[in-house]
């Protein structure tokens, strides 16, 4: 006969209330638009407090910044910092705009934290990250909210321009060396001003920069910023004709109102400049004489393709050409001249001339470096304090190279099982193995090379480097092995040391060895 007997029901575990933030953000600092802040964050406070299925997890908010990228807003940068951190389920915001004005910044953090499981929801829109057509619709509307922005400044700069035709300062630098604005008009400050007469009396009589600059430094005198004098801050007083009393206009112009690129004005747009409209500091004879001597200095030294095109990130100065012989053997590289400069320290990374013509050349798509196409092409290198260098081109378009520091002084240890097998050498078509050297760090190198009769001078690579590699091939900041055995076939070592990526999914990235 058969057992008959009860089954009791399970009892489930309540569910977890979901843990909701919220995001604020204003991009003027004013008495409205803070009161605009302190609304919306008691609103979200209130809103989120009084569902019983939600947890708050916070309000974020930012003040007086622009939605045109993530630098600078500290509380966004807090958010997505504790979202990876599994603090927030669903993050709540008033509108697409009040998120992000820029497209691409916008639909990377959505999808970010798509992946690390976290929703965003939109009020004004009525859209939520995790619904079907989510992502169409944000692409759709943040793109208008980013024109809505280029529209705007092109309406502030038309303003400004048609000042500067007028004979108006509409645009003033607020912080000069040796004035102060008081809001209508720059007044001299006598301190400052008594440098800024030493510096061109001594200019004018002959005297050396460096003994300039020392004699400053030994004074005790500061710049605005309060550090010590250097090359560059005596080069932008000595060229500066604000001192006679005069303004050239649009020195500089914002190429791109979403990437706040501001760039020097080489003729792309009309400058304007106006004379006796403040109180100068240094006579007219004085700073012409100046300017002359400036220009046979000039004259007098040599330049280069890269002169006065790259600019250091860490601390805002050039970089500078420095040439040095170890052993017999001549060495020319590229460094921060705040390196060079007496009690000055940048952390900047230093580049060879080679290898900068050979990443030139591949950010302009050319086989070999061209002086005059590189002048003819690039405006622009800034070195960023990753070391990774962002090209901005004559037609105002951009490019990165990315550095993955390939080099350090010390070799890092790391063992990677999936790239056995995976590594072809193109030169002789025998895989790559690996090795341990002297049990501190591990390589790969070309089988083929202990084959008798095969004659391979393949180059060998650092498993720490393939790494780094594969992962800036991959799109991810840190390397894993579950992600390129997925979407890597294999890698083939081309006979210039490049390496030749090929996805599963049919197409072909290739990494350019410098």
């Amino acid at each position: 006969m058969a057992k008959i007997s009860r089954v009791e029901p399970k009892i489930k575990a309540p569910a977890r209330r979901q843990r909701v933030a919220a995001y604020a953000r204003v991009s003027k600092d004013t008495t409205r638009l803070m009161h605009s802040v302190s609304a919306q964050v008691s609103y979200y406070s209130k809103l989120i407090q009084s569902n019983p299925e939600w947890e708050y997890a916070g309000v974020y908010a930012d003040s007086g910044i622009s939605g045109t990228g993530i630098k600078g807003r500290d509380e966004f940068q807090r958010l997505i910092e504790d979202c990876e951190a599994g603090k927030i389920d669903i993050v709540l915001t008033k509108s697409i705009s009040r998120f992000a004005r820029n497209t691409v910044d916008l639909l990377a953090t959505v999808r970010h934290f798509k992946e690390i499981g976290v929703e965003v929801r939109f009020e004004k829109e009525h859209i939520n990250s995790f619904s079907g057509d989510g992502e169409l619709m944000m692409t759709i509307i943040a793109s208008f909210a980013q024109e809505e922005v280029r529209s705007t400044s092109e309406n502030i700069k038309w303003g400004i321009r048609k000042g500067y035709a007028n004979g108006i300062d509409v645009a003033r630098n607020k912080r000069v060396y040796g004035y102060c604005y008081d809001g209508e008009k720059y007044v001299i400050q006598d301190d400052e001003a008594e440098i800024v007469r030493y510096i061109f009396r001594s200019m004018a009589d002959g005297i050396a920069p460096s003994i300039i600059i020392k004699e400053l430094n030994a004074r005790g005198a500061r710049t605005w910023r309060g550090y010590n004098f250097c090359y560059s801050n005596l080069a932008a007083i000595l060229k500066n004709e604000i001192y006679i009393g005069d303004r050239r206009m649009q020195k500089c112009f914002v190429a791109d109102p979403i990437k706040h690129n501001k760039i020097k004005n080489r003729g792309e747009l009309p400058q304007y400049y106006i004379s006796d409209c403040h109180e100068p500091i240094i006579d007219r004879e004085t700073f012409d004489k100046v300017q002359e001597i400036l220009k046979q200095r000039a004259e007098a030294v040599p330049t280069y393709p890269f002169t006065g095109k790259i600019k250091c990130a860490t601390c805002g100065n050039q970089f500078t050409r420095k040439k040095s012989k170890v052993k017999g053997k001549t060495y020319i590289h590229w460094i921060c001249r705040s390196k060079k400069e007496p009690g000055m320290i940048c952390s900047s990374v230093n580049f060879s001339e080679e290898e900068l013509e050979k990443i030139a050349a591949q950010m302009m798509g050319m086989d070999e470096f061209d002086g005059d196409a590189f002048e003819d092409t690039v405006r622009q290198i800034t070195v960023d304090k990753k070391g990774d260098l962002r090209f901005l081109f004559k037609d105002c378009s951009t490019g990165v190279w990315e550095n993955l520091h390939l080099h350090p002084q010390r070799h890092e240890v790391t063992v990677t099982d999936c790239f056995q097998g995976k590594i072809i050498c193109a030169h002789c078509g025998n895989a790559y193995h690996r090795v341990v050297s002297a049990d501190r760090w591990v390589y790969w190198y070309c089988i083929g090379k202990k084959k008798k009769g095969v004659d391979c001078h393949s180059i060998n690579y650092a498993d720490f480097q393939l790494r780094r590699i594969s992962a800036s091939i991959l799109g991810i900041k840190d390397f894993r092995e579950s992600v390129f055995e997925r979407e890597i076939e294999k890698v083939v070592v081309l006979k210039d040391g490049s390496l030749e990526y090929h996805f599963y999914e049919g197409r072909t990235e290739t990494w350019q060895r410098m």
